[in-house]
């Protein structure tokens, strides 16, 4: 069944949006963000068929890099409430090949916006759902609020029409500043043009009907468009319009400006009700396609499991199938403890749980250095206590031939006591050492390392297991499916 669907919003930052992010999503690419400092990446969001930029003649071929427009976009809009860009996407069409809804969606782009001098940032998506469900394919079009110069510099989105008086003069307001009205340099946001490129897309998709031997035809009208006509103005004539000209108020005049505000009043509620439906529709659609990205992970990842189960039973006997129940009994409840949903969970747990034990290798053997030395500062302590009398004896000896002949006999002890002074003196050069302080610690540390030990090879022996899954279930159904499709 023929879809109409045609939708344009405003990327703003007041709205805490981001153009460069916006564009990566739609092209499922990554690109660095440069206002924010940050890096965007959706290199892994399927359904991006394709996505190009299509530059009007005067624009700068740099643009023609989605990274290189955007941060330009965010660079040239200074305010931190800046409207940075359009964002339109249409409905592309069952009834037409994914080639053929290409082509006239690049001739739309062309025809009617790169030809008003707009820079385009295309993407097509086709969420590729369940062949029996509607697909939704569809086009997204980026355009920068921003016009282009000639020049290709980047030109204003507004100017000021000041008020005149009959004589040409401008009119100063209560404030003593000349009023004036802004003047959007464009047409692109304006009702009237998204009523034409409505029209416009409409009339495209139904040549490309025709042409193709199909009869569906789509309307870019609402129903409330169809069923229901606006108020009409009473012709004024050349005097009143001569008098409103110069500011006269007439009673044509003031009938005709009512019935504008009534209409537009209308066409802002009839906007309102269309935006609301299209939201819902959106909302929906996200939904269904969250879901069906959900439920295709989810057969993979189940079809894997069955494969591995299958693998087991045929390696054991039946004698020993008690074996092949408890290695599928662990494997469920790796998949459930570790609340994996997709084939690519994984691997994902593997890289956390091997995280886990570098970062308890690292907390062991920082924990391990500081009970070495606290084992060394207590091992010198002890030397030093044991050959403390040695020295006492020999530095009390005042006869030299007798202090020499102490400390010849007792060498050994000395310079045992001189090493073990020496070395403690670098940390306590006073030998104040608070050796029950670092006897304390070294038994604390001795336990913190045996529970540590206990952590490290707990988290070893998890990842080993992650790892081990990883190799079994996600390996082998990847080879498996690389395989049936070379055999294709």
């Amino acid at each position: 069944m023929a879809l109409y669907h045609f939708h344009v919003t405003q990327i703003s930052r007041g709205a805490g949006q981001s153009s460069v992010a916006a564009a990566a999503y739609r092209a499922g690419e990554k690109l660095n963000d440069n206002y924010y400092g940050m890096e965007h990446d959706y290199t892994k969001k399927g359904g991006v068929v394709m996505s190009e930029i299509l530059l009007p003649a005067h624009a700068p071929k740099r643009f023609s890099d989605r990274q290189t427009l955007w941060n330009e976009v965010e660079q040239i809009e200074k305010n931190k409430k800046a409207q940075l860009a359009y964002s339109f996407d249409f409905a592309l069409q069952n009834e037409l090949s994914m080639d053929e809804n290409i082509r006239i969606a690049r001739e739309f782009i062309e025809e009617n916006f790169v030809t008003r001098g707009m820079i385009c940032d295309i993407a097509v998506h086709d969420p590729g759902r369940d062949p029996g469900d509607v697909q939704n394919s569809h086009v997204h079009v980026m355009v920068p609020m921003r016009p282009l110069n000639e020049d290709g510099s980047w030109g204003n989105k507004q100017h000021r029409e000041y008020i005149l008086d009959d004589e040409g003069n401008r009119i100063k307001g209560p404030d003593g500043k000349y009023i004036f009205n802004a003047v959007k340099n464009t047409d692109w946001g304006e009702p009237e043009t998204l009523d034409f490129w409505r029209a416009k897309w409409a009339e495209k998709v139904n040549e490309a009907f025709e042409k193709n031997g199909i009869s569906e035809k789509i309307d870019n009208r609402s129903y409330i468009d169809r069923g229901i006509d606006l108020l009409p103005q009473v012709h004024e004539g050349p005097v009143v319009r001569a008098m409103e000209k110069k500011g006269i108020k007439t009673d044509k005049g003031d009938w005709n400006r009512f019935i504008k505000a009534l209409n537009d009043g209308l066409r802002n509620i009839f906007d309102m009700i269309r935006a609301i439906i299209e939201v819902i529709e959106d909302a929906k659609r996200e939904q269904a396609e969250a879901k069906a990205v959900a439920e295709a992970n989810w057969k993979e990842l189940r079809a894997a499991l069955d494969e591995y189960e299958t693998e087991l039973r045929q390696k054991y006997t039946y004698a020993h199938g008690r074996i092949a129940s408890q290695k599928m009994i662990d494997l469920h409840c790796f998949v459930i403890n570790n609340n994996i949903r997709r084939l690519d969970d994984f691997e994902d747990v593997v890289k956390m749980l091997y995280g886990n034990v570098s970062d308890a290798r690292r907390e062991l053997k920082q924990t391990e250095d500081e009970k070495k030395e606290c084992d060394r500062i207590i091992d010198l302590w002890d030397k030093l206590q044991e050959n403390l009398k040695y020295y006492k004896k020999w530095y009390k000896i005042s006869d030299p031939e007798k202090k020499a002949a102490y400390a010849e006999a007792h060498h050994g002890e000395l310079n045992i006591y001189h090493m073990a002074a020496r070395e403690l003196k670098k940390t306590y050069p006073d030998l104040a050492v608070p050796i029950k302080a670092i006897k304390k610690k070294r038994d604390d540390l001795k336990e913190r390392t045996t529970g540590l030990r206990d952590k490290y090879k707990k988290y070893e022996a998890a990842a080993k297991q992650a790892y081990a899954f990883n190799k079994q279930v996600y390996g082998k159904h990847m080879e498996r499916k690389r395989t049936a499709e070379r055999s294709r």
